[in-house]
């Protein structure tokens, strides 16, 4: 699938590292690809948590209880099975294989993310992602807000021989755009090799690009080095993206602007200065940032 003039500048994979692993919530394993070796973002995701493709037995289906977040965005990409969503703006709602949840934190939120009762009960594939995006100096008191995406507003193109297909979450493909618009032209993008085969994407939009291998593997070049699953490539410049991979290969293209501003990390919160920092967490003590309803 081409979509763009073959002769193009293609962007290349300028450096590479391996998705750390770690726990998360209430204990449930995930690869962590951002922040990486050597780097903090990659555009304005300054965050990506990458859990499954695993079969959860009935019962042991795990989340992420009541926690905060401030300064930040996040971005949910549910590849497969079922989770539960709810903020303490009062949002409830239940994520299915193939949607997307987005919600800014802004001056504070708190949220509870996990499974729902069924995936609990019976178990079940479990796939996806969750990416945090900065938000930019002078936005980060901004108000909290929450978007749930269903899959049919997720577009996608398809090869002609059906072999890969990209679904667009941020950002824009040829005419395509995705459904979440904010801060930093965020570019997401889940390509899904069906069968063996390639693809060629416009790339020029983003000035910074990322490919992460959940699955399988991908080359950018016929003779290039092969990036395996739990490995992330910073791409150099470019105007266009080859990705050649086998069948089963599930690759997520992040990017966008890079950061506009030193960045402070606590946990869950994620400010330009010490001041903020502390006062997000003050905040969410005296209870200023809300609670779940019960």
């Amino acid at each position: 699938m081409t979509i763009t003039a073959p002769t193009a500048a293609r962007r290349a994979i300028s450096t590479a590292s391996t998705a750390f692993r770690t726990l998360e919530g209430d204990g449930f394993e995930v690869r962590r690809a951002i922040p990486g070796a050597g780097f903090e973002a990659i555009g304005p995701f300054i965050f990506l948590d990458h859990f499954g493709p695993i079969a959860v037995r009935p019962g042991e289906a795990k989340g992420a209880s009541a926690h905060p977040h401030a300064g930040i965005e996040t971005l949910t990409l549910l590849l497969e099975g079922r989770q539960t969503h709810k903020d303490s703006l009062g949002n409830v709602s239940s994520m299915r294989a193939g949607e997307a949840q987005w919600m800014r934190a802004g001056r504070g939120i708190v949220h509870d993310e996990g499974p729902d009762e069924v995936m609990r009960r019976d178990g079940g594939p479990l796939h996806g992602v969750q990416l945090w995006l900065n938000l930019p100096a002078g936005h980060k008191h901004d108000e909290p807000a929450y978007r749930h995406v269903r899959a049919d507003e997720v577009p996608a193109i398809t090869s002609p021989d059906g072999a890969v297909r990209a679904r667009l979450f941020a950002g824009a493909l040829g005419a395509l755009a995705g459904p979440i618009e904010t801060f930093g032209a965020p570019f997401v993008a889940q390509v899904t090799f069906e069968r063996d085969g390639r693809v060629t994407l416009p790339a020029g939009a983003s000035r910074e690009l990322g490919a992460y291998v959940m699955t399988g593997a991908v080359r950018l070049t016929d003779d290039g080095p092969a990036l395996g699953a739990g490995r992330i490539g910073r791409l150099t410049d470019g105007e266009t993206l080859t990705l050649i991979g086998d069948a089963g290969t599930e690759v997520l293209l992040v990017g966008g602007d890079p950061l506009d501003a030193p960045i402070v990390r606590h946990g869950p919160f994620v400010m330009n200065r010490i001041d903020e920092l502390e006062r997000a967490v003050l905040d969410y003590h005296a209870g200023r940032m809300g609670r779940i309803a019960t």
